[in-house]
């Protein structure tokens, strides 16, 4: 019996053999080849299999899974419902834990709210954008959404009643507000958001320019909008350094008209995009995008750059 295969029968508690019983299957490479893993239970760090950061396509038997960027069910999460996954896109080569989507979720303990707070107010988080994938719904603040198992998650989401602020960090830390409304996009927060609550501001303080808008960009790391994504909200970024520095080899543009350039501050080459799906970017850009930002709500051409 090989190393590998030793460690893979002391882990059987939580990794099994490919079998029929088991609910989710990961193949280490694209189309359901390579070495393989099997679960039928929540597997909290892949590296006791040798297998982090491996996975790059799945098959889903009998119930949805959550797949995590981190251990413990951290660090980002979606949800693969049954079905074959020929490659898992933007998490390809990212998994380290995964679980049942049914497994109990530990809600976060009743908190209470201050009699100065705004009355009526609601928000709802999405883990798509466009208001798609699981709901998460509050009515008062939640300082830390690893409680309820949400943290870096949220997409997209829907304000009712009164201004709440959305903040990267637990305990309402690095904040913006959002005015009542439908955000099928959350901008440079999608994806990050770790603690809500509703805002004790007057609501004429926060003019509308100061709210995310649905303008926004996502790079990519590999070519045809594949690897690692990094999205820019409407403000975009003047240095991406420590950030996604170097790195954007497609892209895509959901709104607005957009420049990106090759050194920080908006320097060195740039080239201008509209709303699209840039499979390749051009050879001045590929693997050098160090800054980019919007420059216009709407695209002012009829077509996408064509750089032959």
């Amino acid at each position: 019996m090989n190393k590998h295969l030793h460690r893979l029968t002391v882990l059987a508690m939580v990794m099994v053999s490919t079998t029929a019983m088991a609910d989710i299957t990961f193949f280490q490479s694209p189309n359901f080849e390579g070495r393989r893993i099997s679960l039928d239970r929540p597997a909290p760090n892949f590296r006791d299999a040798s297998f982090n950061d491996q996975a790059k396509s799945a098959i889903v038997r009998g119930e949805s899974w959550e797949i995590c960027v981190d251990s413990n069910f951290g660090g980002g999460c979606s949800i693969l419902e049954p079905g074959r996954y020929p490659t898992l896109g933007q998490w390809s080569a990212l998994i380290s834990s995964a679980r049942p989507a049914s497994s109990p979720v530990v809600v976060a303990p009743p908190v209470r709210v201050p009699s100065t707070m705004p009355a009526g107010g609601a928000i709802t988080f999405f883990e798509g954008g466009n208001f798609g994938g699981r709901g998460f719904t509050l009515d008062q603040p939640i300082p830390d959404f690893r409680t309820a198992r949400f943290n870096d998650r949220a997409l997209s989401a829907i304000v009712e009643g009164t201004p709440w602020e959305v903040c990267a960090d637990a305990d309402f830390r690095g904040c913006q507000t959002l005015a009542p409304g439908r955000y099928p996009a959350l901008g440079e927060l999608g994806g990050q958001i770790s603690s809500a609550r509703p805002s004790l501001r007057p609501r004429p303080e926060y003019p509308r320019e100061r709210m995310i808008s649905g303008a926004r960009a996502t790079l990519f790391s590999g070519p045809n909008l594949s690897g690692r994504a990094f999205q820019l909200g409407a403000e975009g970024s003047s240095n991406l350094d420590g950030l996604f520095n170097d790195r954007a080899s497609s892209l895509r543009v959901e709104r607005g008209y957009w420049i990106f350039c090759s050194d920080a501050n908006f320097g060195g080459e740039c080239r201008t995009f509209g709303p699209g799906d840039y499979q390749l970017l051009p050879p001045q850009l590929d693997g050098r995008i160090s800054s980019g930002r919007r420059i216009s709500n709407d695209y002012p051409c009829s077509g996408s750059p064509n750089w032959r």
